[in-house]
């Protein structure tokens, strides 16, 4: 078995964390100074287990790691098929709460986490997903990749320190005996674009630099985001290794030995994008008082993933104006009769990722 094919086997397209199933989609960034409407996804980042690669990592990391780009955005996806009851979720990203702003609490090894009469949480469902920072009046920042130790990650921005990184899961079920009825979660709708492939697929995959038989199955799949998916989860394939797209790297020991350090990720603020984050309508009493799971995802950029794993970081995704160019399909949601949590105004006054390198960390 080559090592390529060795770590296809160990990609995670979704997780599952407490009862709850998710995954994390690779999108384009929107532009910044005016509100956008949803990106649609690119496919699931590929998650990896930390214990899979004790040897290349940190040794204090625990949990999932995964290579992004500095140019990437993302958004956390909540699968609906697997959630049979109402869940919360607490999300921290680099130590700072995703909904609150509030810097999440040290304690030994793990981040404190508890919910509160300020929702600093969310109920899935009815939430479908998450695209970033809860801004005021229905909106939230953009998740985009940002080096730690640049100062442009929101953790930095925040605390003045970059210690973290990454994105920490905490998710809660109800106490036992409450019964709570699902809420319905809202539809989608296609405002913008479309889901035809009026370009055939080749034209999309050959800007991204695909192997010709993988937009060869683009094209006979039909229908972008479907088929960006597809090919999201077959990077790691064989074929991608025959054109040395995903070549395992080789080197001596010398040479391996001379490299132990990690580009780790956080996450930064890129555009607007209209989304609420919607009230608990159960109220904080249903719920257990300590999460039933929680977990840590490392983020790493692509170069630091070569040396963890021996292998290519799959391709990022298109950029906005490729996005536009391709007529990829823009979204909004049936919600209008669900009201929305009062989020904070800190990330708004808060700068933008513009892709400054940051400090490697020694392993």
């Amino acid at each position: 078995m080559t090592g390529q094919e060795i770590i296809e086997k160990k990609a995670l397209g979704e997780i599952h964390v407490g009862g709850l199933s998710l995954n994390f989609q690779r999108t384009c960034r929107v532009p910044e100074g005016q509100i956008n409407s949803l990106p649609a996804g690119l496919g699931s980042f590929s998650l990896y287990k930390v214990d899979d690669f004790k040897s290349g990592v940190p040794k204090d990391w625990s949990g999932y790691f995964m290579p992004m780009y500095i140019q990437e955005a993302m958004w956390i996806n909540f699968q609906r098929h697997y959630n049979r009851e109402p869940h919360a979720v607490i999300i921290g990203a680099g130590s700072i709460n995703a909904v609150t702003g509030k810097q999440m609490k040290k304690k030994g090894k793990e981040f404190e986490m508890s919910l509160e009469e300020q929702q600093n949480y969310l109920v899935v469902p009815p939430q479908p997903w998450i695209d970033g920072w809860k801004d005021k009046d229905g909106k939230i920042y953009q998740f985009v990749a940002a080096y730690m130790g640049s100062g442009e990650t929101i953790e930095g921005q925040i605390t003045g320190e970059e210690k973290f990184g990454g994105i920490q899961l905490g998710i809660f079920q109800p106490k036992p005996g409450q019964n709570l009825v699902k809420a319905t979660r809202p539809r989608e709708h296609i405002i913008g674009g479309s889901w035809s492939p009026y370009l055939g697929g080749i034209e999309l995959c050959d800007s991204l630099g695909m192997p010709e038989e993988i937009a060869e199955c683009v094209a006979e799949f039909g229908g972008y985001l479907k088929s960006m998916a597809f090919v999201s989860s077959s990077l790691a394939s064989a074929s991608y290794e025959s054109k040395g797209f995903a070549k395992p790297l080789r080197s001596s020991g010398r040479a391996r030995e001379a490299v132990r350090s990690i580009q780790a990720m956080g996450l930064g603020r890129g555009g607007e994008i209209e989304q609420k984050i919607y009230p608990d309508t159960y109220g904080l009493k249903v719920w257990q008082e300590n999460p039933i799971e929680r977990t840590y995802i490392h983020m790493v950029d692509d170069e630091s993933f070569r040396q963890i794993t021996g292998c290519r970081a799959p391709p990022t995704p298109v950029t906005y104006e490729k996005y536009q160019q391709f007529g990829l399909p823009w979204f909004e949601l049936y919600d209008k009769k669900l009201k929305d949590t009062s989020g904070t105004d800190i990330f708004s006054k808060l700068k933008t990722v513009t892709g400054k390198k940051g400090k490697k960390t020694k392993i």
